[in-house]
């Protein structure tokens, strides 16, 4: 079984940075790691460890360990990812529950003063071959659960229409999710 480290490394690049403490100083719970030159060009994945040291309480299901992954097109909108990706984990600690295939965090604000996203769909990393996401290391699966940005109107598209309408528009328009300068769906808001 591989390390969860090797897992991502293979998917996703080389772990080239890391960030254990918040921008206070304090430790975190989960750091998050950077990965360059993985195989989208011009993308670079960060992504949750430790956060898989917590299991996580799903609704009539054993808990499940997870990872969060989020991938950004390089350059200035990285600038904040390493911090909402320890908030994310933060929160979920502390609740103790994971987050299901299909959900909306937020909308909270823009994730970034250059961007209108505020909220995120965690979904299957569909950037990546099936065996990505979950990796089977020593202590058991890791499920690694992928953080889509997206607009205050998409978010509430997914809470009247559902998470399914939402990716059966993301096949059909199939937007660029990693940059964070992209146009919104056109969802119907009613």
């Amino acid at each position: 079984m591989p390390h969860l480290v090797e897992h991502l490394e293979r998917y996703l690049g080389t772990l080239s940075e890391g960030w254990s403490k918040d921008s206070d100083g304090h430790r975190q719970h989960a750091q998050v790691v950077k990965f360059d030159d993985g195989p989208l060009d011009g993308v670079v994945a960060h992504s949750t460890l430790g956060l898989s040291r917590h299991a996580l309480a799903l609704p009539g299901k054993a808990p499940v360990r997870m990872e969060f992954l989020m991938m950004v097109r390089r350059g200035y909108f990285e600038r904040y990812v390493p911090s909402i990706m320890q908030q994310l984990a933060e929160e979920v600690i502390h609740e103790g529950r994971a987050p299901l295939r299909g959900e909306v965090i937020g909308p909270r604000g823009a994730l970034d003063p250059d961007t209108r996203l505020e909220a995120f769909y965690v979904g299957v990393p569909i950037y990546q071959p099936d065996e990505f996401a979950t990796c089977d290391d020593a202590d058991g699966p890791v499920v690694i659960a992928w953080l889509v940005p997206l607009f205050p109107v998409e978010a509430a598209f997914v809470a009247t229409h559902g998470w399914a309408a939402l990716e059966d528009l993301l096949v059909q328009y199939d937007p660029d999710v990693t940059d964070w300068r992209r146009p919104p769906l056109p969802v119907i808001s009613s």
